[in-house]
């Protein structure tokens, strides 16, 4: 075999890979979103659009908030490569070596900060208040639900640890698959809040913060019998001097930087979003929830197996496997993001008419089937910038993609004071300045890669774009005409019909016309749709 034949073969060997275990994860997630939605819906059902509902937003949040400043960077961009890097110089010990080290050190910091968080918890939610009163009945509601809360942030953690070690090692079906447990113990949290609220609401409010902390460490848990069947040893150990810890620091800081830029962006969100209503993180919470179904079940799935492989062909200093790992990330994305973004906001308001039950009225279907509207313009180039942060971080070389996207928000947040106010767009201004944002991160970054790599092809990723784009016009056109021509009715049972006729007919003119104009990367849809299939049909 010479050596064009032998990298085809790698190449297809790759591909395959990937299409695996994106199917797989795409299953799981599928599963987890879907509960996801559940929860979202029983949420809505219990508290509707309402001060308590954006209390348990902004105290629901903060956990993620400490955790990601303190060791998200660390998890999500430097555990992989780092691990992979010692399995490769040191052989399975030694990646085994640096888990059990960060896991140690993970369950101590964390484990310390969620005591300080729970003490100190007025302190941190002003951080996502600022614009209201300290004794505001939202800011004081928020509050009495973080000191719960907050001992997510320890779970958090070694979450993230057991859920990296598996997915270095292509495990990807249960970490993907536990987070539906933690919504199923959410769920039953809230059908327990809506007797309660109204006999006690104050132990209503403590039943509530107790299972949604319990789901969080279900979704721990329920990963350690995957760890163990892996080959997985644990120890307990702390070795601050670690070289392959120091390293993993190393590529973490930069990711801090970013971390930092994010939250303050997410604060500043909350909080000018208050100054519209006390409604304002709910709404947001109700249609981000929407905005991130797509991405969750499909982007993310490619992405992350992606990841693994451009952290492997980083480690060997493989620059035309990345190169073409990454486009075939950019283009995947494209292909999987633009039709669903297209649709959903054709179909915004039959998307929230799912929600409207018990305290969710139809008031608030048309509010956040707005808001959700604006939002998904922004969802391409979200789903674009998540896969850069992956090709970032399995370079080991995060500074630069960290320096763009925190400089590039000092213009987010001054949009956000700008345009969420009742003389310019109101809660819409959310979902513009993050229009600008993303789409400005993109195009810098970009550049940067190309100057990092070399070519990575970006004419035929453009090309897949316009076409994909061209497409999903023509069906996203076809799925509106068609909700406008029939009566579909109002309410739960019209909107999940009017989404399943619309949509499905929408999405099958829209990659029919992918397919007729001959994208490459629907192979990779071809590859995901059978393999999930045949996944469920095992199952």
């Amino acid at each position: 075999m010479d050596q064009r034949d032998e990298t085809q073969a790698v190449d297809q060997k790759t591909h395959e890979s990937v299409a695996k275990s994106t199917a797989l994860m795409s299953a799981a997630t599928l599963i987890s979103r879907v509960t996801g939605l559940v929860r979202t819906w029983v949420m809505a059902f219990a508290l509707g659009n309402t001060l308590v509902t954006s209390a348990y937003q902004v105290a629901n949040n903060m956990p993620n908030v400490v955790f990601d400043l303190v060791a998200g960077g660390l998890l999500g961009a430097a555990f992989i490569p780092v691990y992979l890097l010692e399995k490769e110089h040191k052989g399975d010990s030694g990646g085994n070596e640096f888990a059990c080290n960060l896991l140690n050190l993970t369950i101590v910091v964390l484990g310390t900060l969620t005591l300080l968080s729970s003490i100190f918890a007025p302190q941190l939610i002003a951080t996502q208040t600022f614009t209201m009163g300290e004794f505001d009945e939202v800011v004081t509601l928020s509050v009495a639900f973080f000191r719960i809360f907050a001992f997510q942030i320890v779970f958090y953690g070694i979450s993230g640890i057991l859920t990296a070690v598996l997915n270095a090692n292509r495990v990807y079906f249960l970490p993907a698959v536990a987070p539906a447990l933690n919504n199923v113990c959410v769920i039953v949290s809230f059908i327990a809040y809506i007797p309660l609220s109204g006999v006690n609401q104050e132990l209503a409010i403590i039943v509530l913060g107790v299972g949604t902390t319990l789901g969080v460490a279900v979704q721990a848990i329920v990963q350690i019998p995957a760890l163990l069947k892996s080959g997985f040893k644990y120890r307990f150990f702390i070795r601050l001097k670690d070289p392959a810890l120091i390293e993993a620091m190393k590529i973490a800081l930069p990711t801090m930087l970013y971390i930092v830029g994010t939250l303050v962006a997410f604060s500043c969100r909350n909080a000018f979003s208050l100054q519209i209503g006390d409604n304002g993180p709910s709404t947001l919470l109700y249609a981000w929830t929407w905005f991130q179904l797509p991405y969750g079940v499909v982007s993310v799935s490619l992405s992350r197996a992606l990841f693994t492989e451009m952290g492997e062909a980083s480690a060997k200093e493989d620059l035309p496997s990345l190169r073409e790992l990454v486009n075939r990330g950019l283009s995947g994305n494209l292909l999987l993001i633009v039709p669903l973004t297209g649709l959903m906001i054709m179909l915004s308001t039959p998307i929230m008419q799912l929600f409207q039950a018990g305290a969710f009225g139809v008031s608030d279907v048309g509010y956040v089937a707005g808001i959700l509207a604006y939002w998904l313009f922004c969802l391409p180039f979200y789903a674009v910038l998540m896969f850069l942060y992956n090709v970032f971080a399995s370079l080991r070389k995060f500074t630069r993609f960290a320096v763009v996207s925190c400089v590039m928000v000092i213009p987010q947040c001054i949009l956000y004071a700008l345009l969420c106010r009742w003389d310019t767009l109101w809660l819409a201004g959310v979902p513009a300045a993050d229009f600008v944002y993303y789409a400005a991160c993109c195009a810098i970054l970009l550049v940067v890669l190309y100057r990092m790599i070399g070519s990575f092809d970006m004419k035929s990723v453009l090309w897949t774009a316009i076409r994909v784009t061209i497409a999903t016009v023509i069906g996203s056109g076809v799925a509106f005409v068609l909700s406008i021509l029939f009566d579909f009715g109002y309410g739960m049972i019209g909107g999940f019909f009017e989404l399943v006729v619309c949509g499905s007919i929408g999405l099958v003119v829209t990659f029919g016309l992918c397919y007729a104009f001959r994208i490459p990367e629907m192979s990779l849809v071809s590859d995901l749709v059978g393999k999930v299939t045949r996944r469920f049909k095992r199952n």
